[in-house]
C-alpha cells in the first residue's frame, strides 16, 4: 500500500497516522497526550528523514492506539529544535507523560544508515510494554 501526504501533512498507510506538530499543538498534542509520544525532528530534503517517512506508518500502525508518531519540520520550527537542543536531523524523542528522552542514534558502521524499523521497534518494545 503506498504511503500518501494529504492535506493536513499527514503520512498514512492503512488508516494509521503519523501526524506533524507545531509548535502552537505541541503541548496538547505531546505533552498531554494519554500515551507515549514518538516525536521525529525532520527536514525537507533530508534523505534519511525519507527513510523514516516510509518507516513510521508501519511503525505507527504495529502500536496502534497506543502510541502516537508525530514529525516536527525542524526547518520550520526553530523553537523547539533549540529547546530540545536538536543538533541534527533526524532526531528521535520519545515522551512518556510529558517527559521526553531522545532516541539515542544507532551505532552503526555506516552513519547513513540511520534509524531502521527493526532498531526502532526494539527500542520502543522494551518502553511501550512497561507503560
Amino acid at each position: 500500500m503506498p504511503y500518501l501526504l494529504d492535506r493536513r501533512n499527514e503520512i498514512s498507510k492503512g488508516g494509521e497516522r503519523v501526524r506533524q506538530v507545531s509548535v502552537e499543538t505541541f503541548e496538547e498534542e505531546i505533552l498531554e497526550a494519554p500515551v507515549p509520544c514518538v516525536v521525529v525532528f525532520k527536514r525537507e530534503g533530508c534523505h534519511l528523514c525519507q527513510g523514516l517517512d516510509r518507516v513510521l506508518p508501519r511503525i505507527q500502525q504495529r502500536y496502534g492506539r497506543g502510541l502516537k508518531i508525530s514529525t516536527i519540520d525542524s526547518f520550520e520550527e526553530e523553537h523547539l529544535v533549540d529547546l530540545f537542543e536538536v543538533d541534527g536531523v533526524p532526531t528521535i524523542f520519545l515522551f512518556i507523560s510529558g517527559d521526553g528522552q531522545e532516541i539515542p542514534y544507532p551505532d552503526s558502521p555506516s552513519p547513513f544508515s540511520g534509524y531502521s524499523e527493526e532498531y526502532l521497534i526494539g527500542h520502543l518494545d522494551k518502553i511501550v510494554s512497561n507503560v
